[in-house]
């Protein structure tokens, strides 16, 4: 449907685009280039992206509709300890972590505001 919806787009915006420069121009038959974009657009393109936007609509809905029945699940993060040993993405020793203003360099004024940054290991 949605090829269908291009095609026709396109081909009736320009038949019709030929159409007033062939009736701006005077070329024959202008009129029948003019009046085949119009009824291309239309009566072909226009409806068919109506019927697109409204089974769009009607799926959103009935997505929504179907999470609605079901139990909202809360996830939390609690400050227990893990049951995984080991380092994770957050506590690795090797991993450069900072904290408070970290600008760097290349901005415009020059300043190179580096509060509160923590140690790195071995550089």
């Amino acid at each position: 449907m949605k090829r269908i919806i291009y095609i026709s787009g396109i081909l009736g915006g320009l038949l019709l685009i030929i159409g007033l420069i062939g009736w701006i121009a005077a070329v024959p038959f202008a009129e029948v280039w003019l009046l085949a974009g119009v009824l291309l657009l239309a009566l072909v393109c226009v409806p068919l992206i109506m019927v697109d936007r409204y089974r769009y609509a009607k799926r959103i809905d009935r997505i929504i509709k179907s999470y609605k029945d079901t139990p909202a699940k809360t996830e939390r993060l609690t400050a227990e300890k893990s049951k995984f040993k080991g380092w994770s993405m957050n506590n690795s020793p090797f991993r450069e972590r900072k904290s408070g203003l970290t600008w760097g360099g290349g901005n415009v004024k020059g300043a190179n505001a580096s509060r509160g940054n923590r140690r790195r290991f071995l550089k």
